[in-house]
């Protein structure tokens, strides 16, 4: 632990010949490299001559200065001798941890891997490496950690050694710190915008590659391999990066993808959670981040009870102006989401399924294991978890699957466990391709296992909501088939559709009220989706209105085609419209800012200027006026005579009406704005078509000039209140559970509950005070004895009192007597 150096230096400068420690060393090193060379390379044949003892019995005790001398070499070699004398450690260094002395026996450093070279993962060590003492093992490897953080080590040498160790070594705290190195240093790699991609591809492709090997290797319900521990740890790496932004490209997509499809369970149920629950993880760190951000700039320390100085000042002014920033970003935050923004404004999330490079193989292959897996094979959390990934897959990418449906009826028993997040999965799996005939038979075995009078009322409410949902998304299953047979009588080859819509419309009326409630909303779905399927009683207003227009769904293949973007026409009659109000607004301005007569004062300067435009008129070329309210045409006398003039579209005929949409969408580019108000236009029409009275108010105000006075520019498709997430495609199995199902309050939900019903109470109709009521009621008897009210008491009847107190109850009520509570 001590060295003697020289008396003199090669440059010249003067030291201690007194024994140092290796701190002292350390120090003398950075100070002086050259001049404390000799020194270094005395500790470093020290170490290697104690590695080498080590190697010869592992079992043995190590020497207590081994680890010291190993930080110190770690230390010096990195900074002060960084390039060969940093290579030579590290490699004596490695060695050590696999077991191999040929670090110990040569001072030939091995040559480090290229950065586009793949590193290969090898799963075994020797009995040296296993039986090496846990604290020189803990040191080799920080002491790497800290040559890699001074970048004396290049990242794939110590990636192959790392996987390694965390396979084989059976070391729990160990594998903690090398998971956490590895992710910190690829996150470092890409830190502030530097992105190496050429060594982001080389560590995804090792990861991949220890995917496939698990993959090629596991068998199902088999026992971990070493291959399995690493492809676990790459999995979970690939998902923390993902999660933090930094590998959220195809590459890291397709490397969880090929994990999905690992025969090991554990491998697989990490891929599966995170296709399936990683929007909602950025989410939740998006929002958690921007809280701690802002909390973090409003709390300022004012130094209110301690002495003012300089230095606290320009803290409380550095202070003062972080939080000023931040108000300005969180109010430009919001005005953008309110304004425009494109996409980004949206609050729903790009799923991570959608980056699948092959997602029909990926379904067929983990369908056929959950069909081939026997019942000890996996877990049934497991199969769960296949379930919800086939079936979102199968909805977000619209595959046809024809097996999976069959195999969701087997799991639809009544006293199946989880079996409401079976019937939220088989809703998941619907699209609008899937033929009906698949979907006849799930719908078949729901009504008959849940929708039945032996069932509980909140059974039969989640199967009623499950068959809605389904038919939601996939309406050409009560489309009924037209075609007539020879004999002039309808073909029914799968089932009777009207039968099944009005049985299930009579559970509206059920005595059960989660039952009705469900009922009711079949019926509601039906109105507005085939009317004409209900009995004349069922339908209602609406449902009347759109009988009489023939409103049915379309068949299993029929489409509508659009001649343009839906709603441009009347994106178009909405700007007209808008245009015209501002014209005779400016109108009506200048007609009373000018004189009496009519008469505008021009000088001499701006006669010339005038006239010289009228005999350059001639000769200017025709311009084309782009306005964002005005249709394009050629002829400017069209443009005048519509100028300032409404668009009716009520006047149009269909096909003229369908060409001015196909103009709109081709001479003009829609913002993110514009598309959210032609959704709403378009909403707003459709609603109008279903209640007459909506449409009759909008005639009433379409008389008035006033058409489209309930729909404001500043109007955003972003809803402030509405701050869940929105997952594309994903179904939970709450949102077909029964609604009439109350929960027990906690104690604590109780008194929130009462304590905001006596506030309510306390500020209702008033903004503090006592009413009159009460002052009278708590007036003293000696102040009011002659007033009138008390001398017309005096001497009446009783059937006189009495019809008094009923008038005064009739007319004030029992609530404007009631005492207020106080709290």
């Amino acid at each position: 632990m001590s060295t003697k150096g020289e008396t003199t230096t090669g440059t010249g400068a003067s030291r201690s010949t007194l024994p140092l420690k290796l701190s002292q060393l350390q120090n003398f090193c950075k100070r002086d490299p050259v001049g404390y060379k000799e020194d270094y390379d005395a500790q470093s044949r020290r170490l290697v001559s104690l590695v080498g003892i080590l190697l010869l019995s592992p079992n043995a005790d190590p020497s207590p200065s081994l680890v010291e001398l190993i930080q110190f070499m770690a230390a010096v070699s990195s900074s002060s001798y960084k390039g060969e004398e940093s290579d030579r450690v590290a490699t004596l260094l490695m060695d050590l941890l696999v077991g191999s002395s040929n670090g110990a026996t040569s001072d030939i450093t091995q040559k480090p891997p290229n950065v586009g070279s793949v590193p290969l993962l090898q799963t075994t060590l020797p009995i040296a490496a296993l039986q090496l003492h846990r604290n020189i093992r803990k040191a080799c490897v920080s002491a790497l950690i800290l040559m890699r953080n001074k970048g004396a080590v290049p990242p794939l040498r110590l990636l192959q050694l790392f996987f390694q160790l965390m396979a084989v070594v059976p070391d729990k705290n160990l594998r903690e710190s090398l998971y956490h190195h590895v992710v910190n240093d690829i996150r470092n790699i890409n830190k502030n915008g530097k992105r190496d991609e050429k060594l982001n591809r080389t560590i995804q492709s090792f990861f991949h590659r220890i995917v496939t090997a698990s993959a090629n290797e596991a068998t199902p319900g088999g026992e971990d391999s070493p291959t399995d521990y690493a492809a676990k740890r790459a999995v979970q790496m690939t998902c923390d990066l993902y999660r933090r932004n930094i590998w959220n490209d195809e590459r890291s997509v397709h490397i969880l993808a090929t994990a999905s499809s690992s025969p090991n369970a554990s491998v697989m149920s990490r891929a599966l959670r995170f296709f399936l629950n990683i929007e909602e993880a950025m989410s939740l760190d998006k929002k958690s981040s921007e809280e701690a951000e802002w909390a973090g700039s409003q709390s300022i320390d004012l130094h209110l009870h301690s002495k003012k100085t300089k230095a606290k000042k320009r803290v409380i002014s550095k202070q003062l102006k972080k939080r000023e920033k931040a108000q300005h970003e969180r109010e430009g935050y919001a005005v953008a989401q309110r304004v425009d923004k494109g996409v980004e404004a949206s609050q729903k999330l790009f799923p991570a399924i959608e980056l699948l490079n092959d997602p029909q193989g990926l379904c067929e292959t983990i369908l056929k294991r959950i069909k081939s897996s026997g019942s000890n094979t996996y877990k049934f959390e497991v199969k769960m978890l296949m379930l919800n990934f086939v079936t979102r897959v199968v909805g977000n990418h619209e595959l046809i699957l024809m097996p999976l449906y069959t195999l969701l009826q087997r799991y639809m028993g009544g006293h199946q466990r989880d079996v409401t997040g079976i019937l939220a999965y088989s809703v998941q799996s619907c699209h609008a391709y899937v033929p009906p005939e698949e979907l006849y038979g799930i719908l078949k075995t729901i009504a008959h296992n849940f929708i039945t009078e032996r069932c509980s009322g909140e059974q039969m409410a989640v199967g009623i909501n499950a068959v809605r949902a389904i038919c939601a998304r996939v309406p050409s299953v009560l489309s009924k088939d037209e075609d007539e047979d020879v004999d002039g009588k309808e073909t029914s080859t799968a089932w009777d559709v009207e039968a099944f819509v009005r049985d299930m419309a009579g559970y509206a009326k059920h005595k059960d009220r989660s039952v009705s409630i469900a009922g009711r909303g079949w019926v509601n779905f039906i109105r507005e989706v085939y009317p004409s399927l209900l009995q004349g009683k069922d339908r209602g207003l609406v449902g009347a209105g759109l009988h009489r227009a023939n409103e049915k769904p379309l068949r299993y293949g029929e489409v509508r085609a659009a001649s343009g973007v839906e709603g441009a026409d009347l994106l178009a009659a909405y700007e007209a419209s808008k245009n015209a109000a501002r014209n005779d607004e400016g109108e009506g301005d200048s007609e009373g800012e000018d004189g009496e007569d009519g008469w505008v004062e021009v000088d001499s300067g701006e006669e010339d200027e005038i006239k010289m435009d009228a005999d350059c008129e001639e000769e200017a070329p025709d311009l084309v006026l782009l306005g964002e309210d005005k249709a394009l045409s050629t002829k400017p006398e069209a443009n005048n005579e519509t100028e300032g003039e409404q668009l009716d579209l009520s006047k149009l005929s269909k096909g003229d009406r369908a060409k001015l949409q196909q103009q709109v969408s081709s001479t003009r580019i829609f913002t993110a704005a514009e598309f959210a108000k032609m959704q709403r236009l378009v909403e707003r029409q459709q609603q109008a078509k279903r209640d007459p009275r909506l449409a009759a108010k909008l005639k009433r105000a379409k008389a008035k000039g006033e058409e489209f006075a309930d729909i404001s520019d500043s109007d955003s498709d972003v809803d402030p209140d509405d701050e869940d997430i929105h997952i594309k495609g994903a179904v939970n199995a709450t949102d077909i559970m029964a609604d009439a199902k109350r929960k027990r309050m906690s104690k604590a939900e109780k008194l929130e509950k009462i304590i905001e019903g006596r506030q309510k109470w306390e500020s209702n109709e008033r903004a503090g005070g006592s009413t009159n009521t009460e002052k009278k009621r708590k007036k003293n008897f000696s102040m009011s004895k002659f007033s009138f009210s008390t001398r017309s008491k005096i001497g009446e009847k009783t059937t006189t009192k009495l019809g008094r107190k009923q008038k005064s109850r009739a007319k004030d009520g029992h609530a404007a007597k009631k005492r207020r509570r106080k709290f």
